[in-house]
């Protein structure tokens, strides 16, 4: 095809950074400088294919689910949860378990994101100023407390990952809310609701530009691999969102595997990470993965459900923002099981007027809701039975469980 004035130097020097990376020798040098232009791409492409399945599998960690299978969704679906969260008491708070490390993190996340920059420093920190609009900081509990459940104390490299997970998710919001054009986040106002969709977009890649510089000062190669992968998810699960028709396979099936790259992948890897972290036997890394996998899609599974029951002010962002936005969660495509009139509202994204009030008039037809709230607490124990077969009793360990319990039983 036709190559632009700007491509051809750019061509040039792939093929001799393939040259420096191969370092063949004097025949074989002679041989690449005398084939054509299109056999040296075709091996500069080459290499880039195998280096992206490289990224995607790390060698070291061995043959790893970097999602679940549709088997492995069809058949969670299929289950009905035993209610055992719901009938033990959490008698521990896991915040209060792991709030001085908590404390420590907050102050340093807010020199992780200091800038010179006025307003990229005050957008960055939008999120992390207050405790208040920062929420309790779920994942980074979350992954303190895997640390602590997996060894005798939490290090100072496992505090930086939990730093880095918060980095990575906050940045996500800010890209998200950006393609939602959401007004709001957390009961204030959004970053690009505050300084424009620009400045939003730049501080989110400022964030995950400063998550990955304290990913590298950890110096493990493994987990570096599994936390770039997530930042990969995270774009592929925006992606499948925005154009869910080019996939094949059952809707909900393929929904909730979006739900993985976009929120179980961060909470999965995680949890492995800190794991790995404390050198902890591959049963346990495996274990913390299943965990964070599964909580993940409970997380999200609840979020669907109270998008479709809570108010405005009780979520901290406008309810049924997700159907107004077009996406069908798992309350509709559950819905659409028995009431078929909602599929072709899905294929055209609610778009036309009296779409949104017409599924929501077909979901409360149904058990649909119920439905999912019962699905995220398959999830939530899936992740417990996980801990309890492979990691050893702790206090940790329980406060895993309560924070299980308290993922399914929020109402916000």
């Amino acid at each position: 095809g036709l190559v632009t004035t700007q491509e051809r130097p750019m061509r040039r020097a792939s093929r001799a950074l393939a040259l420096r990376l191969l370092r063949p020798s004097s025949a074989a040098r002679r041989r690449w400088e005398s084939s054509s232009a299109a056999s040296q791409e075709a091996m500069v492409e080459a290499m880039r294919q195998m280096s992206l399945v490289e990224d995607l599998s790390p060698a070291a960690l061995g043959p790893i689910a970097w999602s679940p299978s549709a088997a492995e969704l069809r058949a969670e679906i299929a289950m009905r949860p035993t209610g055992f969260l719901l009938g033990e008491a959490a008698l521990t708070d896991p915040f209060e378990v792991v709030r001085p490390e908590l404390s420590k993190m907050s102050s340093r996340m807010a020199e992780l994101v200091k800038i010179e920059h006025p307003l990229l420093s005050a957008a960055a920190s939008h999120f992390f100023a207050s405790e208040g609009s920062g929420g309790k900081r779920f994942r980074a509990t979350m992954v303190l407390l895997m640390a602590k459940a997996c060894g005798p104390e939490v290090t100072p490299a496992q505090v930086r990952l939990a730093e880095i997970v918060e980095l990575i998710h906050t940045a996500s919001l800010f890209h998200d809310d950006v393609i939602d054009r959401a007004s709001s986040r957390r009961g204030v106002a959004s970053v690009n609701a505050k300084f424009g969709d620009k400045v939003a977009i730049l501080a989110g890649d400022f964030l995950l530009a400063r998550a990955c510089l304290a990913l590298a000062r950890l110096r493990h190669l493994d987990v570096v691999e599994l936390l770039s992968t997530v930042i990969e998810h995270l774009v592929r699960g925006e992606i499948v969102q925005m154009r869910p028709e080019l996939q094949e396979g059952d809707l909900l099936e393929l929904y909730l595997s979006k739900n993985f790259y976009k929120t179980g992948s961060l909470m999965a890897n995680g949890c492995r990470a800190v794991a790995m972290l404390e050198h902890a036997p591959r049963p346990a890394c495996d274990a913390a993965f299943t965990y964070g996998r599964h909580l993940g899609l409970a997380f999200q599974l609840i979020d669907d459900v109270l998008d479709f029951v809570g108010t405005d002010r009780s979520l901290g962002k406008p309810a049924l923002n997700d159907l107004r936005q077009g996406v069908a969660t798992a309350p509709a495509l559950l819905a659409a099981k028995t009431e078929p009139a909602l599929l072709p509202l899905i294929k055209r994204k609610f778009a036309l007027p009296g779409d949104v009030d017409h599924a929501l008039a077909l979901v409360h037809r149904t058990d649909a809701i119920q439905r999912a709230t019962d699905l995220a607490l398959v999830q939530a124990e899936l992740a417990v039975n996980a801990l309890r077969d492979n990691l050893p009793p702790s206090p940790a360990r329980d406060a895993l469980q309560a924070l299980a319990t308290k993922v399914v039983t929020r109402q916000h």
